[in-house]
């Protein structure tokens, strides 16, 4: 037990260990059977294992034991374990660390750690140079091994000591005449005596090391330090140790001699200076290195011997150099530790390439280069290290080039190319192919003798110089190398060059080129050669020529040179081909959706809302899949469907879409969409649902976000929005002031602003009824004949034909309105309300059979139109309305009810039930009912009229709930008009005359027909009144 163990017990076990007591521990029958059956020899043999194995334990368990007393604090038992522990060590494995395993070096260093901690620990030792001793001899075991080959733990251990070695009290250590542990020279050997000295007198203790082999015993000089057992116990064995002693320094004294006088007789046939002994047993401990699989450390201690001139000097060593260098090489390459292999193989190469006759070495030196710098390039390129990659590509390239070895080289050179091309580089790329081309046509008279290896070089490097032309934008460039490229690949494959997957690769490529430097013609000409070979090919063989791929790529650029060219059909017929066939494709969901998108997109521009939205939802639902929600495709396709959602009347669908866009704003960096746009339209579907005032903060907030030069197009909608929605409120001096401030910008001059801001102006003038100047600005933009102001022609015609009509010119009003829809040529929204107003002005005029003809060719025209969605069918509402008006006109209540009822249903379901729309076409039908009411008895009527009062109740609770800032003030007054008539029906003059009272106190314009009815309705209060009183 720890306990027991004493310095005189210590120093029994040494002596025991040293001299063979070991042997105690085997009975003497066991000696005796062992002594018989196999002989002597192996007795000793036995003898030295059982020693070894005893040296191993109390190693182990001696330093088991100083790590118990270090913790516990008693640091002179401690000490005294460790030192007996580094002196079983040194009994197992020598002195010399060259002869060390990683393990070995590990063990040793972290015992001497220890006694260094103990030394340090230990306040009854002031001075601290022991402790310093041994934390230096700890690193100087650590560091022959090179890093790169050590283990985890043998790293962290020497980082452990060296801040161990930087404590303070190491610091104030006092300088001691002690000797200095062994260092190592430039060859990696230890300092001290020389080879000569060392082979006659030995150099290794008497030890048994861990194979069981005797090395030699040391020899004992006066200046040097004595075995430890004779310092325990000088006195015990004394005589025979002496005896050993000087036996066997007789028999080193004549091997020595012996070895001496090789060393001397030793000499070459060829005339190079043979090896000496010195630097053979240095290439041995190289070797020793590398079986314990310490690469890099045996490279560097073959590099140190490469350092010194005068080793290298002789054609011997510099082939024996370049031998263990290969071997290191392929040492390391087995063991994968390629860096390693390639240093060494470099190494080598550079040796070899001195010498003339350098043989089979230079070509295994060269292949391994090439073999090793290609490994690490993989490597680098799988880590997107690619400016790693291409310096050992260069390095590949220069070694193939140095062997004239030209097609491989310049394969490497377009290697190198890619790898500029993936960091984005693209003029290094266009210089690294230009550099191939040229070494490609080194030393051949033309592109017709050069090699076919080198023609696919050749044509590949055109391709891909074409390819960073055009990310450079440099299309003119891009094209010239296409154009060189093709013709070889004709030229080589001659009449099948049409099959070929490489000539119609690039031939797409080319037709995409066209198509972006806007040559709309020649890439459709390009492309529809492609599309040709591939339907002979598909017919013949059953195949497509190039990769999926490329074909869609082609239909897509087929698609595109369509719709440049204007036949949108023909596009959306392509797209339709197009996603038949990605469809058919496995693991197809980005072309899928991408397919998708675009023909989602074409039929909505045609207004077939119907037909894109599914495939718009179904392009989103997959892109949410494949891409993250804030990616950009994503957030583009979401745009799509909430535009698309918006022209068909889904408000709340669109605005949930939209609201998603503007979430994004601030976690997306580079959005797709711009978010003034989409804070546009937003305002837009607050106007149209009747949120005046949520759409005038919504425009300003657009129009913050607009500030920009490349904005002014927008920036002039979402004012020309704003000053609309400023109107619609009463605010009519800031809208006009926003009109104005429209019509003096000089950049819209060339754009339909102007003459939209002129026109809404003037409606502004109506609202506020200055006819006379708004008649003015009306005929002045109806005389116009720029083509800016054609889609704003119509809306004017109807304007002045209203104005026509309001003056009683019907003939006037009637012109108006027929040019209005003589002007909107395919537009059936502006068609469709010309003539609806033509119809009105034809009832108002007495023509009712006239006015019923005109409303059913609008209908007619709506039917037989290929728009679909909200539009039309708002359209078929606003018809129906008219014609319920005519039809009360003429007196067939029945049929306007039907037809008023018809209009509601719609606008219920296309703008729903609190739109402002809805709500007054509400007002109108119950209208129809009191007129039906009017002509019925008084009990009949009574329960037809509570139906009326309580809708028409409900719609003003709802007018008065958006009248915030007094948007629907007209339709509150008309509601509170037609209820007070309710109430003097009902003969409840108190609430009629409370109904008049805020009727009154409402500001309507002089100019309103609103002004007669509430006079009508006051003459009605008083005569109630009177009769009541």
């Amino acid at each position: 037990p720890p306990s027991s163990t004493s310095p005189s017990r210590a120093a029994t076990n040494a002596q025991r260990s040293t001299t063979g007591a070991a042997d105690q521990d085997i009975k003497p029958k066991d000696r005796r059977t062992h002594t018989k059956s196999i002989g002597p020899g192996v007795a000793m043999e036995t003898s030295a294992t059982l020693d070894s194995n005893r040296l191993t334990k109390d190693a182990k368990s001696r330093y088991n034991i100083g790590l118990v007393y270090l913790k516990t604090g008693d640091y002179a038992k401690a000490q005294e374990n460790f030192e007996y522990s580094l002196y079983c060590h040194m009994q197992l494995s020598g002195h010399d660390s060259n002869t060390y395993g990683n393990d070995t070096i590990y063990t040793i260093a972290g015992v001497r750690e220890k006694l260094g901690d103990c030394y340090v620990a230990n306040a009854a030792i002031v001075d601290k140079f022991l402790a310093s001793d041994h934390y230096e001899e700890s690193c100087r075991l650590l560091k022959c091994v090179d890093p790169e080959d050590a283990h985890t733990h043998l790293t962290e251990m020497l980082e452990r000591v060296e801040e161990k070695m930087k404590l303070v009290e190491l610091r104030n250590t006092e300088p001691r005449s002690r000797r200095k542990p062994p260092t190592v020279n430039s060859t990696g050997r230890g300092r001290g005596v020389d080879r000569q000295t060392k082979v006659a007198f030995g150099n290794h203790p008497a030890t048994v090391d861990v194979r069981g082999k005797t090395t030699p015993k040391p020899v004992k000089k006066k200046k040097t330090k004595f075995h430890s057992n004779l310092l325990h116990n000088p006195l015990a064995n004394g005589v025979g140790l002496i005896s050993d002693f000087a036996q066997d320094f007789a028999h080193e004294v004549v091997d020595g001699i012996k070895v001496v006088v090789d060393v001397f007789d030793d000499s070459s046939d060829d005339g190079a200076s043979a090896l000496s002994l010195e630097d053979e047993d240095w290439f041995e401990t190289v070797m020793a290195h590398l079986e314990r699989d310490n690469h890099r450390t045996a490279l560097k201690s073959l590099l140190s011997f490469k350092e010194e001139q005068r080793l290298m000097a002789t054609v011997e060593s510099r082939r024996k150099l370049a031998e263990s260098l290969l071997k290191v090489a392929d040492c390391s390459l087995e063991a994968n530790k390629t860096n390693v292999a390639a240093d060494a193989y470099e190494e080598a190469h550079a040796i070899l390439k001195k010498d003339k006759h350098s043989g089979d070495n230079m070509k295994l030196a060269l292949k391994g280069c090439i073999k090793c710098n290609k490994l690490r390039a993989k490597e680098m390129e799988g880590a997107q290290d690619y400016d790693s990659a291409i310096s050992h590509r260069t390095k590949v390239y220069q070694f193939l080039d140095e062997n004239n070895r030209t097609a491989p080289a310049c394969q490497q050179q377009v290697k190198i190319a890619h790898l500029h091309a993936e960091n984005e580089d693209f003029a290094k790329s266009i210089v690294a192919l230009s550099e191939g081309i040229q070494r490609l046509h080194k030393g051949v008279e033309t592109i017709d003798k050069m090699a076919s290896c080198r023609v696919d070089i050749l044509i590949q490097c055109y391709e891909m110089q074409a390819i960073c032309y055009a990310r450079l934008e440099k299309w003119y460039e891009a094209l010239e190398r296409y154009n060189k490229a093709l013709p070889l690949i004709a030229k080589k494959d001659g009449y099948d060059a049409e099959g070929n997957k490489q000539y119609n690769s690039m031939l797409i490529q080319k037709s995409v080129l066209l198509l972006t430097m806007g040559n709309h013609r020649l890439s459709a000409n390009t492309i529809s050669q492609y599309l040709k070979n591939a339907t002979f090919s598909q017919q013949m063989a059953g195949a497509l020529i190039v990769d999926d791929f490329d074909h869609a790529l082609a239909l897509d650029t087929s698609a595109a040179t369509h719709l440049k060219s204007g036949n949108v059909d023909k596009a959306i017929s392509v797209f339709k081909e197009h996603l038949a066939f990605v469809k058919s494709l496995p693991n197809s969901d980005v072309l899928k959706s991408g397919t998708l998108h675009r023909l989602g997109c074409l039929l909505a521009n045609k207004k077939q809302y119907g037909s894109a939205l599914p495939l718009l939802n179904e392009a989103l639902g997959i892109k949410k899949t494949v891409y993250d929600e804030n990616h950009k495709s994503v957030l583009d396709t979401t745009w799509a469907v909430a535009a698309t959602y918006h022209s068909m009347g889904n408000k709340q669908k669109a605005l949930e879409q939209y609201l998603v866009l503007m979430d994004k704003t601030n976690n997306v960096d580079d959005m797709p969409v711009d978010v003034a746009h989409v804070r546009h339209c937003v305002g837009r579907l607050f106007f149209e649902d009747g949120k005046i005032c949520q759409a005038i903060d919504m425009f300003r907030s657009a129009l913050s976000e607009a500030e920009t030069p490349d904005k002014l197009q927008l920036k002039s909608e979402i004012m020309l929005n704003l000053a609309n929605s400023l109107t619609a409120i009463g605010e009519v001096d800031a809208g006009i002031e926003i009109y104005d401030k429209l019509l003096r910008g000089k950049w819209l001059k060339k754009t339909k602003i102007p003459f939209l801001s002129r026109f809404n102006r003037s409606l502004a003038l109506l609202k506020e009824g200055e006819l006379e100047e708004a008649k003015g600005i009306l005929y002045q933009i109806g005389e116009n004949r720029s083509s800016t102001a054609k889609d704003a022609k119509g809306k004017i015609y109807l304007a002045l034909g209203h104005v026509a009509a309001m003056d009683g010119n019907v003939d006037e009003a009637v012109d108006y309105f027929e040019n209005s829809f003589d002007v909107a040529g395919d537009d059936i929204s502006a068609m469709a309300r010309g003539k609806k107003c033509f119809a009105m002005v034809q009832m108002n005029s007495g023509q009712i059979a006239e006015a019923f003809t005109t409303l059913e060719e609008v209908l007619e025209d709506i039917s037989n139109s290929s728009a679909e969605g909200r539009t039309v069918n708002i359209l078929k509402a606003e018809t129906w309305n008219v014609m319920a008006w005519a039809y009360k006109k003429d007196g067939d209540l029945s049929q306007a009810k039907n037809f008023a009822k018809l209009a509601l249903q719609i606008y219920k379901t296309e703008l729903g039930e609190k739109n402002p729309i809805t709500l007054r076409n509400v007002s109108n039908l119950q209208l129809l009912l009191l007129r039906e009411a009017e002509n019925l008895e008084t009990s009949e009527a009574k329960s037809i009229i509570d139906a009326v009062k309580y809708e028409l109740e409900d719609a003003l609770g709802v007018f008065v709930e958006m009248n915030g800032m007094g948007v629907y003030g007209l339709d509150v007054a008309s509601l509170k008009i037609n209820l007070g008539f309710i109430a003097v029906w009902q003969k409840k003059p108190k609430k009629a005359r409370k109904l008049l009272r805020q009727i009154q106190e409402m500001n309507l314009p002089s100019w309103h027909s609103l002004i007669n009815r509430s006079v009508v309705l006051e003459e009605y209060v008083e005569a109630l009144e009177k009769r009541e009183r």
